[in-house]
This record gives C-alpha cells, structure tokens and sequence, in this order.
C-alpha cells in the first residue's frame, strides 16, 4: 500500500494538518490537526519510514493503528500543559520516558 510522503500541508479525513514543528536531530514530527467542527489537536510522533516504487526511503504519516505511546501522541488543543508536553517530546523524543508534570 502506497503511503504519501509527509508534506508541510494536507487534508485528510476532511481534517487540516499543518507542520508545526520538525527535530531533524530525533526526527520528531508536530502537527496541528483541526477537524471540520473547528476543533484543534496536535499530534507529535516520528515519521515512519516507506520505501517508493524506486526503493528510495521516505517519511510517512503514521496510520491510525499506529498512534500510542512511544510511536505517536494526540493532544487535546486545550488540554492543560499542552505546549510543555509537545515541547518535551520534541526535544527528548519518546526515549525519555512519559512527560510528568
């Protein structure tokens, strides 16, 4: 199955995904997901890698059955410590163990 290569910018489920932040040094990944009724979450992972119908290696979206601790992480917009969470795993990746308050 073909995954799209991850870009700054995309729709999808009707969902806006904006690139927020990028650590190439861990390669975690932040994006700002706002659904059709207006609601925001973000979303900090490190890309999964894919491989093109050449062989050359790219970074994906994870799919859904991939979102959990350790692979990918959603945050309610308005989640209290939000910034410090998304900051923490942006920094530390997910090797650091779960963000404490």
């Amino acid at each position: 199955m073909f995954y799209p290569p991850l870009r700054d910018e995309f729709t999808k489920f009707g969902d806006k995904f904006e690139k927020i932040a990028h650590n190439e040094a861990n390669g975690m990944y932040c994006y700002k997901r706002t659904t059709s009724e207006g609601l925001t979450y973000y979303e900090v992972f490190k890309a999964p890698k894919a491989k093109d119908e050449d062989g050359n290696a790219y970074e994906r979206y994870p799919k859904s059955s991939q979102f959990g601790f350790g692979t990918a992480l959603c945050f309610r917009g308005d989640e209290r410590h939000t910034a410090d969470k998304i900051a923490f795993y942006m920094a530390n990746g997910f090797d650091a163990g779960r963000f404490r308050v």
